[in-house]
C-alpha cells in the first residue's frame, strides 16, 4: 500500500516541465527548461526514496522514467520550443 501511495505522490507532485509549458507556452527558455528537468528529477527522486523497498537505483530509475514522460508530455504542449524541435 505504501508503494502505491508513493507512486501516486510522484505522479501528482512532479511535472515541472509540463507545468512550465502550461504556464509559459512557447516562451519557455532553455535555462527554464533545464531547471524544470532538474527540479523534476530531484522531487521525484526524493519522493521515491521514501518508499521502504526502493533502493537508490530504484529511486533514480523511477525519477528518470517519470521525468522522461514529463518531458515528452511537456514537449507535446510546447515546452521544448526553445530546442527548436
Amino acid at each position: 500500500m505504501q508503494r502505491a501511495v508513493a507512486l501516486a505522490m510522484i505522479l501528482g507532485l512532479s511535472g515541472c516541465v509540463t507545468g512550465a509549458g502550461i504556464w509559459k507556452r512557447d516562451q519557455v527558455s532553455l535555462p527554464m527548461l533545464a531547471g524544470a528537468v532538474a527540479a523534476d528529477l530531484v522531487v521525484t527522486t526524493v519522493i521515491a526514496s521514501q518508499v521502504q523497498d526502493f533502493t537508490i537505483g530504484a529511486s533514480l530509475g523511477t525519477a528518470a522514467a517519470v521525468t522522461a514522460v514529463d518531458v515528452a508530455v511537456g514537449c507535446l504542449i510546447g515546452s521544448c520550443h526553445s530546442l527548436r524541435l
